[in-house]
């Protein structure tokens, strides 16, 4: 190729900003730009009249750049992009292009080989393209639906998965589809100037309403519209969040809303509300009427309120205070009616707070607790009756072996009939004793610890002896009115004999100067009009006395408690105790001046026709074996003289230990017991409870007896449960025990 055509050529390209070469058929380069000599960092003398490889490297050449070259020698023209390492531009991203370059004659003498390097325009390609996958991603990502639409026509152009969902469409389906379409057709003027608000004024909005799905189901939405700027021109996003659950449950809030409201005007326990100021907005009818204000008369006032007592304000003030430190917990008050009249109540406020954190309104409910109360008095009433009790049994337990032992002993000599001046002595003894055992059981009955021994009782056959015999002496007289067909009941006729005779005895002590008691006895199904679930027995007791004041009702069966100089106040609160564990109970009713009537109401038997008679005494027909254990020496010698009268054969025991190794012993040899009387408590020892169980493993037809002081154990009143064959309390006189011991000794139970 004539050289001065290539200097030309030299002279032409050699200030282009583009890479620019001609390399001949052989590989040489013939012709170089400036621009390629600077990104190699090279001079024209160590490029020009040098082959490919030798700049280029052999591997590179041989694997990328011949082919295109042999390409071109061919007659193609190659165009391709491609990064490039240089040693001075480093890498760059070319557009390379190969053409045939012709000599004169119009043959193919090399190729001209143009690199344009647009590296910027590939790194602006690639931010485009990342911006367009970051577009696309947040667009089909967004957990709403999003729709765009051409600001001018209002057609769709874009959807992404959420609309799909939304809308029931594919995005095929909404792209084309005007944006009024996405709405119910009554509504779509209205959106069609809402989408031209958005067009014409170009601002952002946000609202409520509807779109309609392909199915033509209404959805709640709410919709946020903005416009954009595209280089292909403007666009409406719309974002379209399904609202349906938020408007069911505000629904469900109106509707909890109303429901509370109901609940509270129909709760039975007060409700009261105040504002921030401490005025009085509203309450319930139950706290209306518990303060006997209307709500004309409290609405807008503020605290205090006419229903506080002056004297509980302080506190009504710190339960304001504590709801302001955000304490919260119940307050016992007493409030005050509108007649003047206080009943006690628990409040129990809280606070309804605005998102500021300011009290917005005080609220409290209020429950009237005058019932509970009276219920807490008769629960302490119930406590103090029971750790009395506790300390009565122990001290009578002790003291009815005493009495048991001088009974037994008095009563004994009575029956060996002494000389008339030593009888005389004997009786007013036995007097005493009697008097003392008496104390004991009402000592005992007043609490919990008289557990009564139950038989039938048909009250018109011992009413009147009861009475009668309180009244001997006195200034008052009985008048006694018992009821036709008068139902049986299950009692202990001693204690429950106790108890009316207490009564009868405060009636008495009521009328100093003497008057009438009225006695009666009637059925009954009902108490103050208040259904008693089963037949009972009404015993009414009636004075004419001084009455009881209102304030003192309540009292007179606490123990200790008495208005009378000298007295116990032991008695009605015996008769209490007696009534109660009878499963009854007693009402009083009395005025100042007026008298007073105590009734008692107790369950009739379950055996209406029932009917226990009470045989009567009869000597034993034979000589029987008896063995008694107890660890009292004087109640056993006492006992066994009782026994030695009746001609039986006695052996005596400290403990149930001895009393099963004698029992056992004595059935071995063939000489058994035919009877076997036992203490129930024996300190620091074996029991009757324990030793009846051994006794009867021994001889399961043994009939056993049990005795004790402590009427309270349950072994005394359901004695069969455990075991034994009968039961007597101590102390006991002499005839008593041997009439239950020649009972069981004539085959009787």
């Amino acid at each position: 190729m004539p050289q001065e055509f290539l200097r030309f050529y030299e002279r032409f390209i050699s200030p282009s900003p583009d890479h620019i070469s001609i390399v001949g058929r052989n590989y040489e380069y013939l012709v170089v730009s400036y621009a390629y000599l600077k990104a190699h960092g090279k001079s024209r003398e160590e490029i020009v009249g040098h082959k490919v490889p030798e700049l280029l490297g052999d591997a590179v050449f041989k694997n990328f750049v011949k082919d295109y070259l042999d390409r071109c020698f061919a007659g193609e023209v190659i165009n391709y992009r491609a990064w490039f390492t240089f040693r001075e531009a480093g890498r760059r991203f070319m557009n390379v292009t190969y053409y045939p370059y012709l000599d004169y004659d119009g043959a193919i003498a090399g190729a001209v080989v143009m690199a344009r390097d647009i590296t910027d325009y590939r790194m602006a390609e690639e931010r485009l393209r990342v911006s367009e996958e970051k577009y696309r991603h947040l667009f089909e990502n967004l957990n709403d639906a999003a729709l765009l639409a051409d600001i001018e026509t209002g057609f769709i152009v874009d959807a992404n998965k959420q609309a799909e969902v939304l809308i029931g469409r594919t995005r095929e389906e909404l792209i084309g589809m005007h944006q009024s379409k996405l709405h119910p057709p009554g509504k779509a003027e209205e959106y069609r100037g809402k989408f031209a608000a958005h067009s014409v004024k170009g601002r952002a909005a946000d609202y409520d309403g509807e779109a309609i799905r392909k199915d033509g189901t209404i959805v709640n939405v709410r919709i946020s519209a903005a416009p954009l700027s595209f280089g292909e021109g403007g666009r409406i996003l719309g974002i379209f969040r399904d609202i349906s659950d938020r408007i069911e449950y505000e629904k469900a809030l109106i509707d909890s809303k109303n429901r509370t409201e109901s609940l509270i005007r129909s709760m039975h326990d007060g409700f009261s509300m105040f504002d921030g100021e401490r005025r009085f907005v509203d309450g319930n009818p139950a706290f209306f009427n518990m303060v006997g204000f209307e709500k004309d008369e409290l609405a807008g006032r503020k605290a205090p309120m006419p229903y506080w007592p002056e004297e509980e304000l302080p506190r009504i003030e710190a339960a304001f205070s504590d709801l302001e430190a955000g304490k919260e917990g119940d307050y016992e008050l007493v409030f005050r009616r509108k007649d003047g009249s206080l009943f006690p109540v628990i409040i129990s406020p809280f606070a309804i707070t605005g998102p500021d954190g300011n009290i917005l309104n005080y609220c409290a409910t209020v429950k009237d607790i005058t019932l509970r109360k009276g219920l807490e008095a008769e629960f302490i009433k119930s406590q103090k009756l029971e750790s009395l009790g506790r300390l009565a049994g122990g001290i009578a337990h002790d003291f009815n072996n005493l009495l048991t032992g001088i009974i037994g002993n008095v009563s004994l000599a009575l029956f060996y009939g002494p000389d008339e001046k030593v009888s005389g002595r004997l009786k007013e003894a036995e007097k005493a004793c009697n008097e003392a055992k008496r104390l004991v059981r009402q000592f005992l009955t007043f609490s919990k610890g008289g557990a009564p021994v139950k038989s039938t009782l048909f009250l018109e056959n011992v009413i009147a002896d009861w009475c009668s015999f309180v009244t001997a002496g006195s200034k008052s007289k009985c008048e006694f009115s018992i009821a036709p067909g008068l139902l049986p009941i299950e009692a202990d006729e001693g204690m429950l004999s106790q108890a009316i005779q207490n009564m009868i005895v405060n009636a008495d002590e009521a009328m100093p100067s003497g008057g009438l008691i009225k006695v009666s006895a009637s059925n009954a199904s009902s108490a103050k009009d208040r259904p008693l679930g089963s037949p009972h027995v009404c015993i009414r007791v009636e004075d004419s006395g001084a009455g009881i004041p209102e304030a003192d009702v309540e009292k007179v069966f606490d123990p200790y408690y008495t208005t009378k100089e000298g007295g116990s106040g032991l008695g009605l609160a015996a008769a209490y105790s007696v009534i109660r564990n009878h499963g009854g109970f007693i009402e009083v009713e009395s005025a100042q001046g007026k008298g007073s009537t105590f009734s008692v109401y107790i369950p009739a038997s379950p055996d209406a026709c029932a009917y226990m008679e009470m045989k009567p005494f009869q000597a034993p027909s034979h000589k029987g074996r008896v063995l008694v254990m107890d660890d009292d020496e004087t109640i056993r010698e006492a006992l066994g003289e009782m026994l030695k009268g009746m001609e039986c054969e006695v052996e005596s025991a400290r403990d149930g230990a001895e009393a099963v190794a004698l029992f056992k012993e004595a059935r071995s040899e063939g000489r058994g017991f035919d009877l076997v009387i036992m203490d129930l408590t024996i300190p620091a020892g074996m029991g009757g409870k324990e030793a009846v169980r051994r006794v009867l493993e021994i001889d399961p037809a043994a009939k056993v007896i049990v005795s004790s002081g402590y009427s309270d154990d349950p072994v005394m009143s359901d004695y069969g449960k455990f075991g034994f064959s009968g039961v007597i309390s101590k102390p006991y006189k002499a005839r008593e025990m041997m009439a239950l011991v020649g009972r069981f000794l004539n085959g009787g139970v």
